[in-house]
Parts: structure tokens; sequence; C-alpha cells
């Protein structure tokens, strides 16, 4: 593969399910266009090709793969693509995530069903599309992986339980594979607090919205809430020879949540 050549594939890329409006994996996929990357969305919902779309509207070049990557076969599916249409691959940002009703429960609560599927789409995808897309970034030379986790890794949210241990296991993953295959790839991952996304809004009015962000905002020292675009950008410079020697680390992009008491005394 042509090291000029930048291929990205991003996992969790449609915009919002109901109206096409932001999700962290289409301004990631959006961003790496604009940086020069071909970008392959994948995504189950349809609005991955609106993210697509929107790339190529904007003079890049993108496709989209209606994939599930949990399925070895649509996950080879995926790189080949990516091969066959781009050249190769030179980047990786594992963001699919699940989330359903049947997750908010505690460890005694949460069915066995519920477990095992949450697992299986928000560590197991990341672990397929990381095994089967590594040997060709290694061919570009100059590879990163990127994995999306969040906060909840190491500070739970109460009721989400199989949540948190699954991005837990993320950034076990990424240290893992980022000992593994460096110097050739360098692999990061990125952990969000809230971030508003289309697919949070639910049916919420537009002041019912303003309220909410509100009441979250004063949760976090920035008092606001993060935007998709503030995520893309911290991806985008993980990707690039700008962070060349950042490997293995897990990037906190909360605002300073994390970090903060606001216990009244």
């Amino acid at each position: 593969m042509n090291k000029n050549n930048k291929v990205a594939i991003v996992t969790g890329g449609a915009m919002g399910y109901k109206s096409g409006g932001k999700s962290i994996g289409g301004s990631v996929a959006i961003q790496l266009a604009r940086d020069g990357y071909k970008v392959v969305v994948v995504d189950l919902g349809e609005m991955g090709e609106r993210t697509a779309e929107i790339i190529r509207e904007n003079g890049g070049e993108a496709i989209f793969c209606r994939k599930d990557v949990t399925v070895v076969k649509d996950v080879k599916s995926i790189v080949a693509t990516a091969v066959d249409k781009f050249g190769g691959v030179s980047a990786l940002v594992n963001c699919v995530a699940l989330y359903s009703p049947g997750m908010a429960k505690n460890i005694a609560e949460i069915s066995e069903e519920d477990w095992q599927q949450t697992l299986n789409v928000n560590l197991n995808g990341y672990f397929l599309m990381s095994k089967y897309a590594i040997p060709e970034i290694i061919k570009s030379g100059n590879g990163s992986i990127v994995n999306i986790s969040s906060i909840e890794s190491f500070i739970a949210l109460p009721n989400f339980s199989v949540y948190s241990v699954s991005k837990g296991a993320i950034d076990a993953l990424t240290r893992s594979l980022a000992t593994d295959f460096a110097p050739k790839i360098r692999i990061n991952s990125v952990l969000p607090g809230f971030v508003k996304i289309a697919n949070s809004e639910n049916n919420r009015s537009a002041d019912e919205l303003k309220k909410w962000y509100a009441s979250v905002a004063k949760q976090y020292p920035m008092k606001r809430v993060c935007e998709t675009d503030e995520i893309a950008n911290v991806v985008s410079f993980l990707v690039s020879d700008k962070a060349s020697y950042i490997n293995g680390q897990s990037i906190v992009v909360d605002g300073g949540k994390s970090v903060a008491d606001f216990h009244e005394f």
C-alpha cells in the first residue's frame, strides 16, 4: 500500500438513526475525510449511507458497508472492501456500541442474554475488527487504531453494569494491542463523558433538550456538554503523525468531570 494513500475504516459510523443528526462515529468519519482519508463507513443502520453521502458531497471519498462487526464473514468483507475499493487500510476506528433497555441493570438483575449480547458488540466487535484489519494496517507502514471507550470504564454508572465492564475491557484490549503491535501500529483509546448525540434525544422537545443539557452540564467543570466534533478532533490527532509517540494510552475527553468533586460543604 502506498504510504500516501490514507484509508480509514470507521465502525458505528452512521449518523443519528432517526433524524440523521450528529453521532460520534459519523463525526469521526467526516473529520477523517477532511484529513484526506478515504473512508469505509460501517454500521447496521441505514444512516451510514448518509455519512458517506456527506463525505462525498464535500469532495471526499467514502463507501458505506452495512455489515455486522460481530460476524466474522462480515468483518472479513469490510476489510476486503477497503482493500478492493481504496487500496488498503491505514486506520481503524472502532466506535460501534450497543445500548438497550435490557442492559440498564445491575449484575444481579441483568439477563445472561443481555450481558452476552452487549459484550458481543461492545468488545468482540472491536476484537474481530482489529484482528482482521491489523494485517492490512501493518502493510500501510504507518497505521493506527483508535478504540472509542468511555469514562464509564473507570467510574461506574449505577445500574449500567455490563456497559462499564465492556468499556473497561476495551481499554485493556487497547493496551494489549499497543504492546503487541508497536512500532508497526499505534493503538489508543478515547474516553468521552457525556456527548450530545442525536440518538440520545429520544422524543424530547427543543425546550426539554435545552433543560436536559443544562442539567447535565452542571456536573462538568466546563459547564457545557461535549459536541461530537470534539471527540472527532481527538481521534484525528491520534491517527496523525503529530501523535507519533502516543501509544497504548486511554485519552479522557470529559471536560474534567472525572477529576472534579462537586460536593457541597
